[in-house]
């Protein structure tokens, strides 16, 4: 990142990411709204409407915009501009196919790991728990939805493949487009709390059987 960059950057700064290069801080952001539907799905996102209101050049915008291309969640038209993928039912299919295998892939890595890993994972998930039931007590959808992608996130991140990580990092990011927009089938919110409280306890039991049936029921009704 240049030094004009730098000092031309409004966004306000976020713990943990004042190492990253303004085309990652954007993304993020950009990516933020893309999920909460600021950008609609169809909607052309205008690299200088966007280096204009972040106050940066446009070569940072260029390249946030590319990376979120790589994801998936945009797509460039040639000689139109750059859009926001429009998610269908075959794509929410495919999804959520792609996300019981990787999430079901993590499991194998984590029964297998001693009985105090699986404790400590179990108990990162749990706090995420407490906070995704507080979520729905409160009514608060959209909150809920994407503590339900921390808690698989998470779970997956657990198996320590960093690879696999990333490979769905992706997929959950598609996977709450999904759900914030309904696309597909979507269970109702209210079954959340028992499925993400059975996946904590068949985690630290380490029962790879009953979390391969715990993540298949929950995603099959997507």
């Amino acid at each position: 990142m240049s030094t004009s960059d730098m000092a031309d950057l409004t966004i306000t700064p976020v713990p943990g990411i004042q190492s990253q290069p303004t085309s990652a801080i954007l993304a993020g952001h950009l990516r933020d709204r893309v999920v909460e539907g600021t950008f609609a799905p169809g909607a052309q996102l205008n690299e200088a409407r966007i280096a204009g209101e972040f106050q940066v050049s446009r070569g940072p915008v260029r390249e946030a915009l590319q990376r979120l291309v790589q994801e998936g969640l945009l797509e460039s038209r040639r000689n139109r501009g750059v859009f926001v993928r429009e998610l269908t039912e075959e794509d929410a299919a495919e999804i959520f196919a792609a996300r019981e295998v990787l999430e079901c892939a993590a499991a194998a890595v984590i029964a297998a790991k001693p009985a105090q890993e699986r404790a400590a994972i179990a108990s990162a998930l749990s706090s995420v728990v407490s906070d995704l039931n507080a979520a729905i007590a409160n009514g608060d959808d959209a909150k809920a939805l994407r503590l339900d992608h921390e808690f698989h996130s998470r779970f997956v991140q657990s198996a320590g493949n960093s690879r696999l990580a990333r490979a769905y990092a992706t997929i959950a990011t598609e996977s709450l487009i999904c759900s914030a927009h309904s696309v597909g089938v979507h269970p109702p919110l209210g079954d959340f709390s028992a499925h993400h409280e059975a996946l904590v306890s068949l985690t630290e039991r380490g029962d790879i059987e009953g979390i391969h049936a715990a993540v298949h029921q929950h995603l099959s009704h997507h």
